[in-house]
């Protein structure tokens, strides 16, 4: 908030621009949608950082889930978490994902954890939230749970993934 109000937009304005893009890409499959916000984020962002900046500003996406994880290079449960969960959002384009999913991926990677879901709870639980609860299906305390990254827990990997092209 305290960025939006130092940008001098209002929220509300804000909102109606991203509800612009939301209508401009739905459709679109994922691959379509990267390379429509990469040209934005040329057109609009970029181009008005310092070179050195803009370079550094908007990595290269990974190409498959394998390159995701070792580019992040994510050292606790919930990273590792994190970054499957980034993978599915962004570069698979689905909305929700279960621990079920999760642990798969992990574990085809060689990197399981032994409790995703306990691993989604501290992501809810990180201030700001980087993963939110957006569904259960059952009343059992074991339900399945369907969970999405907030943009904090987006931007962590994003981050992370800027940090690991510096050092390269």
């Amino acid at each position: 908030m305290d960025d939006i109000q130092r940008s001098g937009v209002d929220a509300a304005t804000e909102a109606r621009a991203l509800g612009r893009v939301v209508d401009a890409v739905d459709g679109l499959d994922a691959r379509a949608i990267q390379r429509v916000l990469e040209w934005a984020w040329k057109r609009f962002v970029a181009a008005s950082l310092p070179e050195p900046t803009a370079s550094r500003a908007a990595p290269t996406e990974p190409i498959d889930l394998a390159d995701l994880y070792v580019a992040a290079h994510p050292a606790t449960d919930a990273d590792k978490v994190l970054v499957v969960a980034y993978w599915h959002q962004v570069s698979t384009g689905k909305e929700n994902l279960d621990a079920q999913t999760i642990h798969r991926d992990l574990k085809n990677l060689g990197h399981g954890v032994s409790n995703v879901t306990r691993a989604c709870s501290a992501l809810i639980g990180e201030k700001p939230q980087l993963m939110i609860q957006v569904k259960k299906a059952g009343s059992t305390r074991q339900a399945r749970k369907q969970y999405r990254l907030t943009a904090a827990g987006l931007q962590r990997v994003r981050d992370k993934l800027a940090s690991g092209n510096r050092e390269s």
